[in-house]
């Protein structure tokens, strides 16, 4: 960045895979606008009420799922904001975007994993004995294990990794908040195998690994290979279509189903705000019927006659 304007600024402030995404965005928006690309920052740093409907309107014309319209909209409201911290802009510009609301939205799409396909996965996974297989199981252990977004995984460094506490740290996850994940014994055990393989050697923890078991330990196993290990993985026991985001969404529901409080799901699986992690909370009617036959009020809470 050679420029200190408001939206460098704001953009600086932001881990490098949501830093990736708002700037996709922000250039979507531009392409709707026509505005150059080299005016994007200027133009969003001066953005007024009325151009802020007009930014939204165009994106729920375009088709943008609430989730990302609500995002750009955050993101353009934050920019403003610091345009006028530093001068740039007016506190009442401020005042009229950020009475905009949100977009109302439903709960995440995708379906988690049954407690029997995850054993089912771990079967079909077992049966590759090679140094690529090894690291496969390390990273679904990882995965359904702790929660983390693909982005996360793959930054993942030696020094993140804590053998001595079974714990790994999360850099400057999403938000640039950073978190420590204690890792079931399951999930080490994976873990530990995996090393065994890489050795302790300083780089990335998950690292480039060819299929012949070539290693790279200065590059990251890579966001693409992630996306098509699950895919390719879960298709072939039958589940169809899913992401890595269908294992986080597994970590959480299960947390959850194992009556974990709310709150410490959210902190593990690293939402800022406790209504994020409820749209991710897919127990069924199954789940609240059995909460709600357990539910009483001591040895003396019986059955009474009525009439």
């Amino acid at each position: 960045m050679t420029t200190a304007n408001p939206y460098t600024l704001y953009l600086s402030r932001l881990a490098p895979n949501s830093r990736r995404s708002i700037e996709s965005q922000m250039r979507s928006i531009g392409r709707l606008m026509d505005w150059p690309d080299a005016a994007i920052g200027i133009r969003l740093s001066n953005i007024d009420y009325q151009t802020a409907m007009q930014i939204r309107a165009l994106l729920i014309h375009e088709d943008w799922s609430a989730r990302s319209v609500n995002r750009a909209m955050t993101a353009i409201k934050s920019i403003v904001k610091v345009a006028a911290l530093m001068g740039k802009a007016d506190m009442q510009q401020v005042t009229h975007i950020s009475s905009i609301q949100n977009m109302k939205h439903g709960a995440h799409q995708g379906t988690p994993l049954t407690v029997g396909q995850v054993n089912e996965l771990f079967d079909e996974l077992g049966r590759h004995k090679s140094i690529y297989g090894i690291r496969m199981q390390a990273i679904f252990a990882l995965f359904l294990g702790t929660g983390l977004r693909r982005s996360e995984l793959a930054a993942l460094t030696m020094e993140d990794y804590d053998s001595t506490k079974s714990a790994i740290t999360v850099v400057a996850g999403k938000g640039n908040k950073s978190r420590v994940l204690f890792l079931p014994l399951w999930v080490d055990k994976h873990l530990c195998q995996w090393l065994q393989q890489r050795t302790l050697k300083p780089g990335k923890l998950i690292c480039k690994c060819s299929i012949t078991g070539m290693l790279d330990h200065s590059r990251p196993v890579s966001s693409h290979t992630l996306y098509r290990l699950v895919r390719d993985n879960l298709d072939a026991i039958g589940v169809s279509g899913a992401s890595p985001h269908d294992l986080r969404r597994t970590f959480i529901t299960r947390l959850l189903e194992q009556n974990i409080d709310i709150n410490t799901v959210r902190q593990m699986a690293g939402h800022a705000d406790i209504s994020t992690t409820t749209i991710y909370d897919k127990r069924g009617d199954a789940f609240m019927r059995e909460a709600a036959a357990a539910l009483n009020y001591g040895p003396n809470n019986t059955t009474r006659n009525r009439g």
